[in-house]
């Protein structure tokens, strides 16, 4: 350790380090906390400073040849001058060195909270490493702008995505910085904030009674009893497929009318009503199971008594079992759905997902309340109910219709007023 007047060509003459020591330190005699450091084949330059803590902090400056020590001094005033205004450079570069990159935080933060909470998790897991990872993940969070997202939003459109595609993919990626910004994991403004959202066309397509008559006429007499229910049952409930295929047992409560479906799409248990209907549909389901489960344990039995060892699976928990998988649901419902509607004689594009449509709709046309077709439905906000429930022509014209009746426009209520005034008359 020494002190002297730091400067290259003193640096250049400082004598090797003896045989046993690994390092030489020397201090300059003009700028506190300005130090040089020799080693057997570098010198490296380094300011010292004392942050707000009263603990001492070192950054290192540069190695002699890549800077002069003429060069490292003139950083090492600055740096000394913003200490003394109450900064702490270190903490400053440790703050940035924190900052994750966007795939570090995708999949050791914002995924695991995601499976934590929504069911949609799965299809948020594949935006983001089929598309958003492999064109921002290495960027730090803070490193990423509005034109990088503009131009995620090209890439996608040009690859020919569908405009909701597209608005997936963009509200993930705003979700993702949204909640990196609220733990504080970088500063600025979220890039993703406005991305520039695609106009979707929502598809108004619904069944009148007449269709869905024929469609469920159509599933009585399906080949396949066990999907042609599941069907059935999304008709006259309006839930999502995936409540329905999923759906066990344990989870069906007739005397009460309810299915109850532990983790819904919002991530909240939600509560599915039973019509007559739809319970007498479950009811069917459970003769079948027994007539199965019997058979079950009678073809078990039979094995046991000829002295087979046998495995015992268990009965089935689904409503609506696998003929193929011991104890699984059904794959889906593609086979019975094309059948049906051709059957039926419905158009080839309708989706079973229309059904929900069909089922709003239906309450709506009968003056069921927004807000209470939304609580069936399990939707969260009463715009997306909106979207769901379409009123048909005829009922919009019969509303249309009642402020004539009030002005007394109508024929009949024209007719009724002549009637009147002559009724008066003749009296």
């Amino acid at each position: 350790m020494g002190t002297a007047v730091i400067t290259s060509a003193a640096l250049r003459n400082l004598t090797p380090l003896p045989a046993g020591v690994a390092k030489f330190r020397l201090f300059d005699s003009k700028l506190h906390g300005f130090i040089a450091e020799q080693r057997r084949t570098t010198i490296t330059l380094y300011f010292r400073f004392k942050d707000q803590r009263g603990r001492s902090r070192e950054i290192k400056l540069g190695r002699l040849g890549d800077v002069t020590a003429e060069q490292a001094r003139k950083r090492a005033e600055q740096l000394k001058a913003e200490v003394s205004l109450g900064g702490d450079p270190v903490a400053a570069r440790e703050k940035l060195r924190a900052v994750p990159s966007v795939a570090e935080f995708a999949t050791d933060r914002y995924l695991p909270h995601v499976r934590e909470r929504l069911r949609s998790a799965h299809n948020i897991d594949a935006y983001l490493h089929r598309r958003i990872l492999p064109a921002l993940g290495r960027k730090a969070l803070d490193e990423v702008t509005v034109t990088d997202v503009a131009e995620l939003r090209r890439k996608l459109v040009a690859e020919g995505l569908a405009p909701g595609t597209v608005n997936r993919h963009l509200a993930t990626l705003r979700a993702m910085f949204n909640l990196a910004s609220k733990w504080e994991l970088f500063e600025g403004r979220n890039p993703a904030a406005s991305p520039g959202m695609l106009r979707e066309e929502h598809r108004d397509r619904y069944l009148s009674p007449a269709e869905t008559q024929a469609l469920v006429k159509a599933l009585d007499a399906d080949e396949d009893p066990v999907a042609a229910a599941a069907l059935a049952l999304l008709i006259v409930t309006g839930a999502r497929r995936s409540e329905i295929i999923l759906a066990k047992w344990e989870q069906v409560d007739l005397e009460r009318g309810l299915l109850v479906v532990p983790r819904s799409k919002s991530g909240k248990p939600r509560y599915i009503p039973l019509s007559p209907v739809a319970a007498g549909i479950l009811r069917r389901q459970d003769s079948l199971r027994r007539l199965l489960e019997a058979d079950r344990l009678a073809a078990l039995a039979e094995a046991r008594a000829a002295g087979k060892v046998v495995e015992e699976p268990g009965a089935n928990p689904y409503v609506f079992p696998s003929h193929r998988r011991p104890g699984k649901s059904i794959e889906g419902l593609r086979g019975v759905w094309a059948r049906a509607k051709e059957a039926a004689g419905l158009p080839a594009d309708l989706r079973i997902h229309d059904l929900r449509h069909s089922f709003a709709s239906a309450l709506a046309n009968a003056g069921t309340p927004l807000n209470e077709i939304g609580t069936v439905l399990g939707h969260t906000q009463l715009s997306t109910t909106q979207r769901y429930a379409h009123h048909s022509p005829q009922r919009l014209i019969a509303t249309a219709t009642t402020a004539s009746r009030a002005w007394n426009l109508l024929p009949e209520a024209q007719q009724a007023e002549g009637a009147k005034a002559e009724a008066q008359d003749a009296a």
